[in-house]
């Protein structure tokens, strides 16, 4: 006996053993239920009801059993109907995303057309900012998740931090530059040259800034941008030195520009980031996991 043919058997005891109520009640022909119950009792071989003048009279003992059990499968199935839709709901809903326009060019520009591809009731909605403006998005409630360059200044006991790259900032310069022939650079060897790098909405601007001071190196930068396309090519045909995260280099022509490893370098270890709390969607789960399998990059 399918769902189906519990739902007949349930109506026709519930319409008094009348198969013609229950037929009009069920939308189904009065003898299509009559040859159900015939069939199953022959099959089965088990009588559901009494008969009296030949008519249906009342459940048998048998009957009885099978109809407590029928009950209970159609109402599961009714419950386990409802979870499906409530499950499917969750699934399709809209993540904030809070992402640097370097990140989002460099880590994303494949990876999330492709997901939303492959996840068309999932809807991302990107915010492209700096660090330190994403992270007060974050912190208000603003984003779902952000892409941040550590350190954060998160508070762990309230944040979750998932590492995306580990990298390091370098200097951009003109291929003819003073510095192109030198394989490796101290951040001593830019005092005679103009600076660029990101500008204070970035983490990477203070992490520069620090790193000059702590060397001695006048740390006014000249040049800032919330574009690392144009502090690239700011030092085309010059002697300006840009300081920009290493991913940058896969943008540019070894012909244009060099791009030089500092000894002591600046890290820049992307980081993405969400609040802690009980649930998360279906949604941000699907997210994180599949982005943490995308950009997992084993020790070794």
């Amino acid at each position: 006996m399918d769902i189906n043919q519990m739902n007949y058997f349930i109506n026709i005891v519930e319409c008094g053993c009348n198969l013609s109520l229950a037929a009009k009640k069920i939308h189904i022909s009065q003898s299509a239920l009559s040859q159900f119950i015939t069939n199953f009792e022959k099959e089965e071989e088990v009588e559901l009801f009494k008969r009296k003048n030949g008519r249906l009279d009342e459940l048998t003992e048998s009957g009885e059993k099978i109809y407590r059990y029928a009950q209970e499968i159609t109402q599961k199935s009714i419950e386990m109907e409802e979870l499906v839709r409530r499950e499917a709901s969750k699934q399709k809903g809209t993540i904030r995303l809070g992402v640097p326009s370097l990140i989002l060019r460099v880590y994303l520009s494949t990876y999330l057309p492709n997901f939303v591809l492959e996840h068309p009731d999932i809807r991302i909605e990107v915010t492209e900012g700096g660090c330190n403006d994403l992270r007060h998005m974050l912190i208000n409630k603003d984003l779902d998740f952000a892409f941040l360059i550590e350190p954060t200044n998160l508070d762990l006991k309230g944040f979750e931090q998932h590492v995306i790259d580990i990298n390091e900032m370098t200097a951009f310069m003109d291929v003819n530059h003073p510095l192109a022939s030198d394989d490796l650079l101290k951040w001593s060897h830019l005092k005679p040259y103009s600076l660029a790098t990101f500008n204070d909405t970035f983490t990477t601007h203070f992490l520069v800034k620090n790193k000059l001071t702590e060397n001695n190196v006048p740390n006014d930068v000249m040049f800032t941008s919330a574009s690392w396309d144009y502090l690239i090519e700011a030092t085309r045909n010059n002697e300006i030195v840009t300081i920009l995260p290493k991913p940058v280099d896969r943008f540019l022509s070894s012909d244009e520009f060099a791009v030089k490893h500092f000894h002591d370098f600046v890290p820049f270890n992307v980081l993405l980031c969400r609040s802690k709390k009980k649930p998360y969607s279906v949604v941000e789960e699907i997210l994180l996991e599949n982005m943490l399998d995308f950009f997992y990059q084993p020790v070794g």
